[in-house]
């Protein structure tokens, strides 16, 4: 099992940086579209936390050089898991999302020292601030 990080990650400074709510919309249909079948080995493994232990090891082998990442990187591949992964994750996978989303969180804080979390899309849209005229919209 070898995942495709640098086809799951491709972009992800700018990615990673999403602060429209139409945009976040667009390039989280692109990542669905284009991407998400890269995590189809993740997401049916009878073995979840095994086969997080081994993205998440993927991902480490592709960013980090002589055992760190630059911090911005270390942001980033924080940020789009939080903002696509997981998020796609919950929108495909249904019943079964939560106990995915857990093993990968879980393999992730454990490999690089972190402590994120998971949310759903309809959360961070949700979190989008409307503003008309430099106005929030109420």
């Amino acid at each position: 099992m070898a995942f495709d990080i640098m086809k799951i990650f491709e972009g992800v400074e700018p990615l990673s940086k999403i602060s429209e709510k139409k945009v976040y919309e667009d390039k989280m249909n692109m990542f669905l579209s284009e991407r998400y079948g890269y995590l189809k080995e993740l997401v049916a493994a009878a073995d979840v936390a095994t086969a997080s232990r081994i993205f998440c090891n993927d991902v480490h082998v592709a960013f980090y050089k002589f055992g760190k990442a630059h911090m911005g990187n270390f942001t980033n591949l924080n940020m789009f898991l939080i903002i696509f992964v997981f998020p796609a994750i919950i929108k495909n996978e249904g019943e079964r999302a939560p106990v995915i989303c857990d093993a990968l969180k879980n393999a992730w804080n454990s490999r690089f020292k972190c402590n994120i979390d998971y949310t759903d899309y309809d959360s961070i849209m949700d979190s989008f601030q409307n503003r008309i005229l430099g106005f929030k919209k109420r």
